[in-house]
């Protein structure tokens, strides 16, 4: 203690004024350098391999706070759903085989063409009863239309519906000499329109093709009974003469077009196109011959009255529905063939 008390005491804090020598010296030669350890960067690398790493069981203590929440880097938890997953083989097949195709476009066009053509009808045939008879066929089409009701029932029964009204027409056709050859032309229409809907909704079934090739021959044949061939032979100046030669030709044109129906079926051919054109050029065609009676060349008095005229416009809204309606019968003809056949195979 006498030694300490008698010795200098160090400073407590060294002058400022000097620089501090063991601050700053130079290595001697022989003096090996400082190392100075290492320290690895966390990176996200090395946090994965730490969260994938097994981490020990422990018990927590009571007295021990629950660790921190942390941060969710990770996508956004998409919820899945329950079922097998949806290949693209299904989904190409569903294209290929749809469940229920033109449901929504039957009921529309039925309502829509129904309500113009019954209140054409009432215009035109006044309160005759074959008009009468005319408004309560497209009544009875609209009220199918908008009735729930299953997708084959729908369309068997918008096709009867559809061709009562037809024949109709046809019978007012036959007591009036206009184009007796109808019923052909009505019928090859309503199969071919329906065989190439049925194609463009199913592509690859050998069904549409057969029915498309019966449409096909049964138009032609209209075709030659008509003399479509020879309507352009001997032609006039006034419309009475052309217009119905001119839809002889694109009626023929439409038939020749509907072979691309019998293409790959990795492509629909333009099927609804023509088919869409086919029943258009059906409504043109009757209001072309209604035309030429109610306006006969030369001046001559009409030959039809306001009810066969309500008569013709029915028949021809119902040639057009039961076309539609058509493909959906095959549709759901085709879904019970092929129902039976995988459950028999």
């Amino acid at each position: 203690m006498a030694v300490v008390a008698v010795s200098d005491p160090d400073p407590l804090e060294a002058p400022t004024t000097r620089l501090n020598q063991t601050a700053i010296r130079e290595r001697e030669a022989s003096e090996p350098a400082p190392v100075l350890p290492l320290q690895r960067r966390k990176d996200a690398s090395t946090s994965q391999r730490a969260l994938e790493e097994p981490i020990p069981l422990e018990t927590p203590r009571q007295d021990a706070e629950p660790p921190a929440p942390e941060r969710d880097t990770s996508l956004p938890n998409i919820p899945v759903p329950v079922g097998p997953p949806i290949l693209a083989s299904d989904l190409l097949r569903e294209q290929m085989r749809p469940s229920s195709p033109g449901g929504t476009s039957l009921r529309i066009a039925t309502v829509g063409l129904c309500s113009a053509g019954g209140i054409g009808a009432l215009l035109v045939g006044g309160t005759h009863p074959l008009t009468l008879v005319a408004i309560a066929l497209m009544v009875t089409m609209v009220t199918l239309a908008l009735t729930p009701m299953s997708y084959r029932g729908r369309a068997i029964g918008l096709m009867l519906m559809g061709s009562v009204a037809t024949g109709v027409a046809l019978w007012q056709q036959a007591i009036h000499g206009i184009a007796p050859e109808g019923i052909i032309l009505a019928g090859a229409t309503i199969l071919l329109s329906g065989s190439l809907l049925f194609r463009a909704y199913y592509r690859g079934a050998t069904l549409s093709r057969v029915a498309v090739a019966i449409g096909v021959v049964a138009l032609g044949a209209w075709f030659i009974l008509s003399r479509g061939h020879e309507s352009l032979v001997a032609l006039e100046g006034n419309w009475q003469s052309w217009a119905p030669a001119a839809t002889h030709m694109v009626f023929g044109l439409l038939a020749m077009l509907s072979l691309m129906a019998f293409m790959d079926s990795s492509t629909r051919g333009g099927a609804h196109v023509w088919a869409a054109a086919l029943l258009v050029l059906y409504a043109v065609h009757i209001g072309v011959l209604i035309g030429t009676e109610v306006w006969p060349p030369n001046g001559a008095e009409p030959s039809i009255e306001g009810f066969t005229i309500a008569a013709l416009l029915a028949g021809t809204v119902g040639t057009i529905v039961a076309g539609v309606a058509l493909a959906q019968v095959l549709v759901a003809t085709y879904q019970v063939t092929s129902n039976r056949q995988a459950k028999t195979g």
